[in-house]
């Protein structure tokens, strides 16, 4: 007698390949049977299709695994269960009378849960060696970025952050794969641990043998936590110094900034002053103006001609009349009349 396991992708090839398979519907507390046929059955438990046979079967679909099955006398290195006795090396011998119930439900649904976690540790294994590879090299680039965080410019160092960035993205969406199948095995062996109590201890040691293989792998899964941290620190790090570098640049740029609103200000002042001084000769008299006196009128209207400039424009953008831009107002009037009265007072007298 013989398991063959299948994924459950394979029912329809592995149906259409045995002959006379009749259609049987029954479920049983684990497992449920699909089809009859003159040497076994075919079933379903979760994923998986499982087929027992008395005979040895070669179909064209490849069984994720075989489990050979023999019902034997005790030679006193036999295991108790809860149907009788059992030891399992390459094959299963099992001291017991034929029950169906076991033979059709427990027994598939056990080796159902183990070979799946046999499978799946067999790709956590894979995706482990494979993320260590990608390790190896994302921790090379974060110890040149962390060494070189202090000598390198600004864009070749957001260029670097950004490389180790897309480094981390991909390690990560590997490891959460790798997490989750983490995670399925340890739902499989569960349910194999709980079928297993069911049948009184039924190859528990053969379980704990694969809950050990998923604690060697789990040591990897904590060691990639490590690294991901240690990733995130090192960018947190890097992008602290990229603010320090910006900061640094934001404030010369306002330094420079500054220096050209001074310049632009006093070239506005001067040219203010030299039309208005030109405009005031045009019309009035103002060569009977003593110097002193026409020279602060005019550096008086200047300045205020200047800052009433900044005032209209808070005006233009706020549409609120403040007493500033209110008082720059009436001053300018005053300077205006004043301007306009002087010089033909003092070319009278």
């Amino acid at each position: 007698m013989e398991y063959l396991l299948f994924a459950q992708n394979d029912l329809e090839n592995v149906l259409s390949e045995i002959k006379k398979a009749k259609p049987a519907f029954k479920r049983y507390r684990f497992a449920e049977i699909l089809a009859e046929f003159e040497y076994g059955i075919v079933g379903s438990y979760r994923d998986i299709v499982f087929l027992f046979t008395t005979r040895e079967l070669t179909l064209s679909a490849e069984p994720l695994e075989r489990v050979a099955v023999e019902i034997s006398e005790d030679d006193g290195s036999f295991k108790p269960f809860r149907f009788g006795k059992y030891r399992y090396d390459d094959e299963l011998l099992i001291d017991t009378e034929f029950r169906e119930d076991l033979f059709h439900d427990y027994l598939p649904a056990l080796l159902s849960e183990m070979a799946m976690a046999r499978i799946l540790i067999k790709e956590c294994s894979m995706r482990a060696m494979h993320l260590a590879e990608k390790e190896t090299e994302i921790v090379k680039e974060i110890t040149k970025l962390s060494e070189e965080t202090k000598t390198l410019s600004p864009e070749r160092l957001e260029e670097l952050s950004f490389e180790v960035s897309a480094l981390r993205v991909e390690f990560f969406s590997g490891y959460m794969h790798f997490k989750d199948t983490v995670e399925e095995v340890f739902s499989a062996l569960s349910r194999a641990e709980r079928i297993s109590g069911f049948l009184g201890g039924m190859l528990g040691e053969k379980i704990q043998e694969l809950r050990s293989e998923l604690e060697t792998i789990s040591y990897y899964e904590s060691r990639f936590e490590q690294t991901l941290a240690g990733v995130r620190d090192a960018l947190d790090v890097v992008h602290l110094r990229l603010e320090m570098l910006r900061g640094r640049e934001n404030l010369e740029l306002q330094k420079r900034t500054s220096a050209l609103q001074a310049a632009a200000a006093i070239i506005e002042f001067v040219a203010v002053y030299y039309y208005t001084m030109k405009i005031w000769e045009s019309f009035l008299p103002v060569k009977e103006v003593p110097a002193s006196i026409s020279f602060s009128l005019l550096a008086a209207f200047t300045t205020v001609v200047v800052i009433y400039t900044e005032a209209l424009g808070e005006y233009i953008k706020e549409r609120k009349i403040t007493a500033k831009f209110i008082s720059l107002s009436l001053l300018l009037l005053a300077i205006l009349i004043l301007m306009a009265s002087l010089p033909t007072l003092f070319s009278k007298a």
